[in-house]
């Protein structure tokens, strides 16, 4: 058994470089999202992808290490899983404190969205 990378995504202000990484399990996602060298816990998100019956992807932050960034942690999770039309479990460990919240976010959301560009072009978001 192997692990699939499924998408891969940086984004980079300044010295802030952020890292999302998406992984294919069973019929959904792993994200991992991070500022750090490596890839951590962090905030945990559910999320689900809009139904056929109109409503909106969905997300749950879960407390495992605390719940920081936990909207942003919901915003990721509600985007990946809309584009991406399966269930995402994301890991975000953003550490940084230095820059505003704002850069943070962007930065963020912009790693995110390579990631996810990156699994639909690879057209492993059929599986």
């Amino acid at each position: 058994m192997s692990i699939n990378i499924s998408g891969k995504g940086i984004a980079i202000f300044e010295n802030f470089v952020v890292k999302a990484t998406f992984v294919s399990l069973n019929n959904s996602y792993l994200l991992m999202v991070t500022d750090q060298e490596q890839f951590g816990i962090g905030t945990v998100t559910l999320s689900s992808p809009p139904t056929e019956f109109g409503t909106k992807a969905t997300s749950s932050p879960f407390n495992i290490f605390g719940m920081k960034n936990s909207m942003l942690s919901n915003a990721i999770g509600r985007n990946a899983s809309k584009h991406l039309k399966k269930p995402v479990l994301s890991l975000v460990l953003l550490v940084e404190k230095d820059f505003k919240q704002e850069i943070i976010i962007k930065t963020t959301m912009e790693a995110v969205n390579k990631a996810i560009e990156d699994v639909i072009s690879k057209g492993n978001n059929k599986t």
